[in-house]
């Protein structure tokens, strides 16, 4: 039993660490000028897989990981089915979209783009790769030698359980998550981050990893068991309403601009004011990212149910109360009488 748990635990950290792993990868030189879109190109051919692949080769890269493992596993011990594998590949397309597409460069240029792009890195992307299980398939489609020498070692290291258990733990995930957004979306950090190439890549790969941790917890693909009830869940989601609420009011309802950064590059738009254009972002971080809270409990809720009827697929029917006399409180038809 102890060497069951110890696989386990040794399966989830690796899981954990590849995708904190993976966030930073992808936004590795994601930021190749922040130049906004390069001259003599329009929004519609400003495509950075063109200027910097390296994002794309780490999706395809997961990509391959996930259909390789797929076909690998004649005899599943749980199926992925085909909504879990939409799932999955509308959520690489979702980060390819907000990390590659004509997106990354327009978000230098306008606030509003850059929640946006945000909201699609940290909350979007991950949670719908999540729901297509892609924990199993992507380490049964890695090479047997990495699954040997690096899997194995993992599995039996008390330092990676001791890691999952403090990255996993639903305060620290959900500290993390508001924190990350809160300093990111600070005047300071926010402006020098669309300044800088590095702090802009260290922004969208904290933002994608805490997204994936965050997530983690909430949505429970298999074989991972969130330490969460699902009661608890719901409102592991509803913690993040307020807050998120709060910062995007706040920024819709702004006298005066708050971000510097955006009147330094020309924009392909002109006729979007500084100021709506900041308004605009404000409410795209306010109510999409609580529709996606909402969302996500509905989900949670949806799975709570699923999980109660494999438990227990033929639950009693209620019966009617008897009395200390046997009647059953129910009158005869008239017509017998």
């Amino acid at each position: 039993m102890t060497g069951i748990l110890s696989r386990r635990w040794g399966v989830w950290a690796l899981g954990t660490v590849a995708a904190a792993t993976a966030g930073a990868a992808l936004n590795f030189g994601i930021a190749s000028a922040h130049q906004g879109i390069p001259p003599g190109q329009t929004p519609a051919t400003a495509w950075g897989f063109v200027t910097n692949p390296v994002p794309s080769l780490f999706l395809l890269g997961a990509v391959y990981l996930y259909v390789n493992g797929l076909n690998n596993w004649p005899n599943p011990t749980h199926r992925v089915n085909a909504w879990q594998k939409a799932c999955f590949f509308s959520g690489i397309l979702v980060l390819f979209a907000a990390l590659q597409s004509p997106i990354e460069p327009l978000a230098e240029h306008y606030f509003s783009v850059h929640q946006v792009q945000h909201l699609m890195v940290r909350m979007v992307g991950p949670l719908l790769i999540l729901l297509g299980a892609p924990l199993t398939p992507m380490l049964r489609g890695m090479p047997t030698w990495a699954r040997r020498n690096i899997v194995r070692r993992l599995v039996r290291s008390p330092l990676a359980r001791w890691a999952y258990g403090k990255l996993t733990n639903p305060v620290f995930t959900t500290v993390t998550f508001l924190a990350l957004l809160f300093i990111w979306q600070a005047p300071g950090p926010h402006d020098l981050a669309v300044h800088n190439d590095w702090v802009h890549e260290l922004m969208h790969g904290t933002m994608l990893t805490s997204g994936f941790l965050f997530w983690w917890i909430v949505i429970d693909p298999k074989p991972h068991r969130s330490r969460l009830h699902y009661g608890l869940r719901v409102l592991y989601l509803g913690l993040i309403v307020l807050p998120n609420t709060l910062l995007g009011a706040g920024i819709t309802f702004q006298e005066g601009l708050i971000y510097s950064a955006y009147q330094e590059l020309p924009r392909p738009w002109e006729g979007f004011s500084y100021l709506s254009d900041q308004r605009f972002g404000g409410l795209i971080l306010w109510v999409p990212g609580d529709m996606m809270s909402i969302l996500a409990a509905g989900i949670v809720m949806f799975m709570w149910y699923q999980r109660e009827m494999e438990a227990n697929p033929n639950p009693p029917m209620p019966q009617p109360a008897i009395d200390a006399d046997g009647d059953d409180g129910v009158e005869p038809d008239q017509t017998e009488r």
